[in-house]
C-alpha cells in the first residue's frame, strides 16, 4: 500500500472529484466552527424537507428503539445526540448524491446495499466494543468503500477490468486495484475523506480498513476503529457470499486476533445486522433479500451448534457442578435469596423468553419501610433478623416459578413469569398484607414491619432492556414510598395528551446525562428543553417565547463559564429558578459564590427521587 501518496498526483489520476451536496457541505463546515451550534445544524437539515423526513423516519424506526415519537430534527438531536443525527443526514446525502452517469458494469444498487450493511455492522460492533465511538460508527461504516465509487466514476473503463477480474475472487479487490490501476479504493477513500474535511478518526480507518496491521503508528482511538471497520467489511462480504461457513470462519479468526472474543458473538452480530437492515433498507428505497438473510442466520446457528463430541461430553459432565456453583455464587449470604447479580441474569433471560413467546411478565420492587428506625431502636442485629424473617416469609408466599432476590440493603426484587399486571398487583397486595400482620421475634421482643411495593409489567409491542424494566418498577416503588408507604403502586405512564404546565431547561455537555435527565423529567410530567453547550442554551433562551420555569445547569461547560450562562438566564427569564449540578463539590475554589445567586445544587450522580425532590421544592419555593 502507498502510505504517503502524493495528493497532487492522486488528483490528476482521478480527475475531477465528486462534491458532496450543499447541505452536507454546510453541515461539515458548521461542525468545524467553534462554538458548535446545534440550532444551526438542525436548521440546515430541517430546511431540506426530503432529507429531514428520511432522518426522522429512521429515528422513529425500531432501528433506534425510542419509546417516544420524535417530531422534529431538533428533538431527534436531544434524544440521540448531535453526532448521531448529523451522521444520519450525511449518510442520506452521500447515497443520494452519487448516481451512475453512464452505463457501467459497476452495480450502484449493490454498492448502496453493501454500504448500509457496513454501516449497520460497524454500529453493532462498536456498541459491543466501545460505545464511545458509537455515534460515528454508522457513517464511518457507510463511507468505508467510497473509494470504489470514486474509482468507478473517475476511470470507468479501467475499473470495469477490475470488476471483471475481481469476479474470480482469487485475490483481494484492493490487490487487483493496485495491480491494474496503481492505486486502490482504500487510498482513494482516505484522500476523498480528507479533502471533505473529515477528521483523522475517519480517513485513517478508511485508508487501512482491509489491512489494519499496516498502520504504522496506531493511535489509541484509530486502531480499534480500523479493526472494527475491517470486521464490518467481512460482514459485507458475508452477506454476499455463497460460502457462509468460510465467511464465518474468517470473521471468527479476526475476532480472536483482535481480542474481541470476550465481547463479540459473530452469530449475535449477524442477527443484529439482519434486523437493522430490515428496518433501514426501506427508508433508502432498497429491497431486502429475506431468503439470503435467513440463510446467514441459520448458518451462524449451525456454526455455534457444531461443537466436537469431546467438548459436548465435557460440557455435559460438568453441567451439574457448574449449576451448583452458580447457585452458591448467586445467593445472598444473609437471606439465602438470590443476590443482585443473579437477579439481573435471571431477569435478562425472562425478558428474552417473554418477548420471544409473547407471554406476560411482571416484576415487583419492594422495600422495608423505615428500616433505619429498626436498626436505631433495636440494634443492627435486630435489623438483620428482620431481613431474614421477611425474606423467608416472602419466599414462602410466592410460587415455585417466581424468583425473589435481595436487590440491596432492605430492598427486594421479585420476578413473576406468565403474570400480567393485574395479577401482579394482587400478588403484591397479598404480600403487603401478610408482612403487615406478621410479628418478628427478637430477644423476647416482638417487632412489626411494613413494606412498600412497586409493580411493573412488560408492555406489548415495546422492546425494553433489564435496566429500563427495573426503572419502571423503581418509579412505581418511589410513588408508593412518596405517597404514604405500606402500599402497592403500579407503574404509571405519563399521559401524552396532557400538556405539562412547567418547563425545565437542562444544560449539560455530557450526552448520557443530558438524555437521562431529560427522560427523568419528562417522566415526572415536565416539559423539557435540552442544551449541550452554553451557546445552545443561550440560543434556546432567546428563541423560546414561552416561560422557562427552571434551569438545571452543569457548572463546567466547554465553551462558556457559568457566570455568562447565568447572566443570560437572568437577562431573558428573570424569574427562572436555577439549580447547579456538578460531580465536584460546590465549595471548590472559585465556585462558592454561585450558590448565593442560584436556587439549589445537585451533586452528580443523582437518582430520580433526588431530582424529583429538588425540582418540586425549588419550583414551589
Amino acid at each position: 500500500m502507498h502510505s504517503q501518496k502524493d495528493f497532487k498526483a492522486l488528483s490528476q489520476k482521478l480527475g475531477k472529484l465528486p462534491t458532496l451536496p450543499g447541505v452536507a457541505i454546510r453541515i461539515l463546515e458548521a461542525m468545524r466552527r467553534e462554538p458548535l451550534s446545534t440550532i444551526e445544524i438542525s436548521e440546515y437539515i430541517s430546511a431540506d424537507a426530503p432529507l429531514s423526513a428520511k432522518v426522522l423516519r429512521v429515528v422513529n424506526s425500531p432501528f433506534y428503539g425510542l419509546s417516544n415519537k420524535i417530531s422534529s430534527v431538533h428533538q431527534a438531536i436531544v434524544y440521540l445526540g448531535l453526532n448521531t443525527v448529523k451522521n444520519l443526514a450525511l449518510s442520506f446525502c452521500l447515497l443520494r448524491g452519487f448516481a451512475p452517469k453512464r452505463k457501467s458494469t459497476f452495480d450502484y444498487i449493490q454498492f448502496s446495499k453493501d454500504s448500509l450493511i457496513g454501516a449497520v455492522a460497524a454500529k453493532s460492533l462498536t456498541e459491543k466494543i466501545n460505545r464511545r465511538h458509537g455515534e460515528n460508527a454508522f457513517f464511518l461504516g457507510l463511507l468505508q468503500n467510497i473509494g470504489m465509487l470514486i474509482l468507478a466514476q473517475s476511470m470507468p473503463d479501467e475499473y470495469e477490468k477490475v470488476i471483471e477480474e475481481a469476479g474470480s475472487r482469487v485475490h483481494p479487490l484492493h490487490d487487483i486495484e493496485n495491480n491494474l490501476l496503481g492505486i486502490n479504493h482504500m487510498e482513494v477513500g482516505k484522500f476523498v475523506a480528507d479533502s471533505w474535511g473529515l477528521p483523522a478518526s475517519f480517513n485513517i480507518p478508511i485508508g487501512f480498513h482491509h489491512c489494519p496491521e499496516r498502520l504504522e503508528s496506531p493511535l489509541d482511538d484509530i486502531e480499534p476503529l480500523t479493526r472494527i471497520l475491517h470486521l464490518s467489511s467481512l460482514y459485507i462480504d458475508l452477506f454476499k457470499s455463497s460460502d457462509l461457513n468460510g465467511g464465518y470462519s474468517e470473521i471468527e479468526k479476526y475476532i480472536r486476533a483482535y481480542g474481541f472474543n470476550s465481547v463479540i458473538d459473530k452469530c449475535d452480530i449477524a442477527e443484529k445486522i439482519a434486523a437493522g437492515v430490515k428496518n433501514i433498507f426501506p427508508v433508502f428505497d432498497l429491497q431486502i433479500d429475506e431468503k439470503k438473510y435467513i440463510e446467514i442466520i441459520d448458518a451462524a446457528r449451525l456454526e455455534l451448534a457444531d461443537l466436537s463430541s469431546e467438548l459436548l461430553n465435557q460440557v455435559h459432565s460438568q453441567a451439574h457442578c457448574l449449576d451448583q456453583l452458580r447457585q452458591q455464587v448467586g445467593l445472598d449470604g444473609m437471606t439465602q435469596l438470590y443476590n443482585h447479580e443473579r437477579f439481573m441474569e435471571i431477569l435478562h433471560h425472562e425478558i428474552g423468553r417473554a418477548t420471544r413467546y409473547k407471554t406476560p411478565l411482571s416484576i415487583i420492587m419492594a422495600d422495608v419501610d423505615h428500616f433505619k428506625s429498626i436498626n436505631d431502636f433495636f440494634g443492627h442485629q435486630a435489623g438483620d433478623q428482620a431481613l431474614k424473617c421477611v425474606s423467608a416469609h416472602l419466599k414462602n408466599l410466592l410460587r415455585d416459578s417466581d424468583q425473589i432476590a435481595r436487590y440491596g440493603g432492605e430492598e427486594f426484587a421479585i420476578i413473576l413469569p406468565m403474570t400480567p399486571l393485574n395479577e401482579a398487583i394482587l400478588t403484591a397486595e397479598r404480600l403487603r398484607k401478610s408482612i403487615e400482620s406478621k410479628k418478628i421475634a427478637y430477644e423476647e421482643r416482638s417487632m412489626s414491619v411494613t413494606m412498600s411495593f412497586g409493580i411493573a409489567a412488560l408492555e406489548k409491542n415495546r422492546e425494553i432492556d433489564v435496566e429500563g424494566f427495573i426503572k419502571m418498577a423503581d418509579e412505581a416503588l418511589y410513588d408508593a414510598k412518596n405517597t404514604g408507604r405500606n402500599k402497592c403502586c403500579p407503574y404509571k405512564h405519563q399521559d401524552p395528551i396532557q400538556a405539562p404546565s412547567l418547563t425545565v431547561l437542562v444544560i449539560d455537555d455530557e450526552e448520557v446525562v443530558l438524555v437521562t435527565v431529560t427522560k427523568m423529567l419528562e417522566r415526572l410530567g415536565y416539559a423539557v428543553l435540552a442544551a449541550k453547550s452554553g451557546q445552545d442554551a443561550i440560543d434556546l433562551l432567546y428563541q423560546n417565547q414561552n416561560k422557562i420555569d427552571m434551569v438545571i445547569m452543569d457548572m463546567v461547560m466547554p465553551d462558556m463559564n457559568p457566570d455568562q450562562i447565568l447572566s443570560a438566564i437572568r437577562d431573558r427569564h428573570s424569574e427562572t429558578k436555577v439549580v447547579l449540578s456538578s460531580g465536584y463539590s460546590l465549595t471548590s475554589e472559585g465556585n462558592g459564590n454561585l450558590l448565593t445567586r442560584t436556587d439549589g445544587f445537585l451533586q452528580k450522580p443523582y437518582q430520580l427521587a433526588e431530582l424529583s425532590q429538588i425540582v418540586h421544592a425549588t419550583l414551589n419555593n
